[in-house]
């Protein structure tokens, strides 16, 4: 089964500071379950690529045991310096129902990119402070240091079915 989805990264403390291992908290963030509905909201009009289709971009495939999940990276620096990295492979972890983040081996690029952003479910974003990858299937609202780089295809429960400390290789697709 092929599925398509994309992520966004985003991880802090409670002072603030970044943590590959803990998510940010805020008042907007509770309440949301893991939903895979998306939500608009006006903080996505500070993104590169606030309406991007997700048939937009450099196609991706994302393998977590033999479930193959399908996205793109869009044209913006981090997404670009992401794609120049590939294939990767992350160790992912859950936090607080709405967002799966990794550790990518190397930081990428922010140039030109938004302090922060308010990434919908099947978003694929990238957490600056923490230089970590991140799948979203829940609202968690907007988060300086959260930065969309791309949008997975198709649903997210293979992605928030996961325990933590799944791995997924993400790679070019094609």
């Amino acid at each position: 089964m092929t599925f398509v989805f994309g992520v966004a990264a985003c991880g802090s403390d409670s002072e603030g500071t970044a943590s590959p291992s803990a998510a940010p908290t805020s008042s907007s963030s509770s309440g949301s379950s893991g939903s895979s509905g998306e939500s608009a909201s006006a903080a996505d009009s500070s993104s590169p690529n606030p309406d991007q289709s997700s048939s937009d971009g450099t196609p991706i495939r994302v393998t977590i045991g033999g479930t193959v999940l399908t996205g793109r990276l869009w044209d913006n620096a981090t997404a670009r310096d992401l794609i120049e990295k590939l294939p990767v492979t992350v160790e992912f972890s859950d936090h607080q129902n709405m967002e799966k983040t990794g550790p990518l081996p190397e930081e990428l690029s922010t140039e030109g990119m938004p302090e922060g952003e308010d990434p919908r479910p099947r978003d694929i974003g990238y957490y600056a402070p923490g230089g970590d990858l991140v799948f979203y299937y829940g609202d968690v609202g907007y988060h300086d240091g959260i930065l969309r780089i791309g949008r997975f295809d198709g649903d997210m429960d293979a992605i928030a079915d996961q325990e933590d400390g799944f791995t997924a290789r993400v790679e070019p697709a094609g």
